[in-house]
């Protein structure tokens, strides 16, 4: 699936259960081990491939050319 598609549908999902967002970006230092933690968070409860997918994310976050401190 197209990855601002995903991301508009998780984003519709949690909006419609009324769930608070909080948004990640690659060229924040911080964001690969963040979603790290929330992997280790969720790892006995959550299906495969969404944790496949964030351990996904968070290895090309790693490799964003300009990461830096969030601003």
């Amino acid at each position: 699936m197209d990855p601002i598609a995903h991301d508009n549908e998780c984003f519709a999902k949690a909006r419609k259960r009324g769930d608070q967002t909080f948004t990640l970006v690659g060229q924040d230092a911080s964001s690969p081990s963040t979603i790290c933690w929330w992997i280790l968070q969720n790892i006995e409860t959550c299906p495969a491939e969404k944790l496949r997918d964030a351990l996904e994310d968070a290895l090309l976050m790693r490799n964003t050319p300009t990461r830096r401190p969030a601003d």
